[in-house]
């Protein structure tokens, strides 16, 4: 059944402007050393060619959306905005990064406020779209690159080196699907990022693991919608 869904899922992304990451709606675990929730990622593409990649998840007392918009042109991804909204308990968190491309700025708004001046053709990814870059480049049979992230809190421009380092085995639903494992290592944080990429799945990212000096995190396919 899992596999009878993937293939109609496959057939109809297709359909989507011959994008080559196509459309996906998918559940997904959430765990870190606090709490552990289900939540829905989904990948969907508009009229007008925006993309919105976003993860939203319920917690008993509390709840979390995070967003990214962005449009494609001959395999480029340009960032649009950038939306992290948290509330658990009594604590809240919403930012937002607005990304000025007609005038060269990136503008942070919420817990952290700052501007960021680009460089010209520069090209900056957020959080959640540098991950269909990676799967992007992965496709294409790039073994190691670089990538730029704004820093969320003071909005440096970092560079970021991934590399395939293993093919791995993950089971989603008992079922095994052998993985690209793609490790991005941030040596000035102390913090090792690993994604398994699955190409049987169209290259979709069904596990992350992130472990830095204060915590581990763990992102996981459940199934597909």
């Amino acid at each position: 059944m899992f596999r009878f869904k993937l293939i109609a899922w496959a057939l109809i992304s297709l359909n989507l402007l011959g994008q080559e990451i196509p459309d996906y709606k998918a559940e997904y675990t959430y765990t870190n050393s606090k709490f552990s929730m289900d939540g829905i990622r989904e990948l969907t593409t508009k009229e007008d060619g925006i993309r919105i990649l976003k993860f939203e998840g319920k917690l008993p007392m509390g709840r979390i959306k995070i967003s990214s918009n962005f449009v494609e042109e001959d395999h480029q991804i340009t960032s649009k905005e950038y939306l992290a909204d948290v509330k658990w308990t009594v604590f809240k968190d919403k930012r937002t990064i607005t990304f000025d491309q007609k005038n060269n700025k990136l503008i942070s708004k919420g817990k952290f406020k700052w501007t960021q001046v680009l460089l010209e053709d520069q090209n900056i990814f957020d959080p959640l779209n540098v991950q269909i870059q990676i799967r992007k480049n992965i496709i294409a049979n790039i073994s190691e690159f670089s990538l730029k992230l704004p820093d969320l809190k003071t909005g440096a421009i970092e560079d970021n080196t991934y590399r395939i380092i293993e093919d791995k085995t993950v089971e989603v639903n008992g079922e095994p699907y052998i993985c690209k494992v793609v490790e991005r290592i941030r040596l000035h944080e102390n913090r090792i990022t690993r994604y398994f990429i699955a190409p049987e799945l169209h290259y979709l990212i069904i596990k992350v693991e992130d472990r830095d000096e204060d915590r581990d995190t763990l992102l996981k396919l459940k199934k597909l919608l």
